[in-house]
């Protein structure tokens, strides 16, 4: 399988708004590394961050899939 890029904006989630900036430092310190998963799949964590607005949180990272 050829390597697979999350869409354009990339993947949102919500975070709760108090464990925000715990979120965007983990994230940041993810950042260019690569994270096998139990499939035995890697996934590069391309770039995450975490916006607020409005009083809620969310998490939008962009990965690639490498097999």
């Amino acid at each position: 399988m050829a390597s697979v890029l999350a869409s354009a904006w990339g993947v949102k989630e919500d975070v709760e708004l108090e464990k925000s900036e715990e979120v965007r430092k983990i994230f940041k310190a993810l950042e260019g590394s690569t994270i096998e998963l139990k499939t035995g799949e890697n996934v590069e964590i391309l770039k995450g961050d975490v916006k607020e607005r409005k009083g809620k949180a969310t998490l939008i990272f962009r990965y690639k899939l490498n097999n």
